[in-house]
């Protein structure tokens, strides 16, 4: 259904709406005392590259473009802003070009693509599924995932969020890990 909705006239005028109040939205996180703020569109894999370079891709960056413009303009330097487009790996090339200061990518990318085709900080990507494993496991799964990303300019994280019935221990596990291990 949503493929469809972009196919509306009214399209432009919603997503330039949107787009402004996906703006002030993350200018008031900053403003609240968010260190670093996330575009999370968790619906991109569902786009055609097409509509990736045509609709999707000019929003974002009109939001990255008008959200650092707000903080300069505020006095405001130094709050990284980071993407992260669900399912739009086809798409990085593009992604890279938009301006943000992160790129997060989803689980189902390998970290050496990512490394190919994103010039600046990644963020990622960790199976959220890896926090039902034990212990031994998760630290065995963070491991290997460090080890391919390595420490130039990334960030640990999962490659999407936190499904509600997970132990909150393996999340601390997973946060510990990463620790240890870098």
């Amino acid at each position: 259904r949503s493929k469809q909705w972009y196919q509306r006239r009214v399209r432009d005028s919603l997503l330039n709406l949107l787009t402004e109040c996906i703006v002030e939205h993350l200018f008031a996180q900053v403003v609240a005392g968010c260190s670093m703020v996330q575009v999370f569109e968790t619906n991109a894999g569902l786009l055609t590259p097409e509509m990736i370079n045509t609709i999707l891709a000019p929003q974002l960056e009109c939001i990255c473009t008008s959200l650092k413009k707000k903080l300069t303009h505020h006095g405001i330097e130094g709050v990284p802003i980071a993407l992260f487009c669900k399912g739009a790996n086809q798409s990085l090339p593009v992604l890279n070009k938009l301006g943000y200061d992160v790129i997060s990518i989803d689980w189902s990318l390998d970290p050496e693509i990512a490394r190919e085709f994103l010039s600046g900080t990644i963020q990622g990507n960790l199976d959220p599924c890896a926090l039902y494993a034990d212990k031994d496991k998760l630290h065995e799964l963070t491991k290997n995932m460090l080890n391919k990303f390595g420490t130039r300019k990334f960030i640990a994280n999962l490659g999407h969020g936190i499904y509600p019935d997970v132990d909150p221990d393996n999340v601390n596990h997973f946060v510990d890990a990463v620790h240890d291990i870098s």
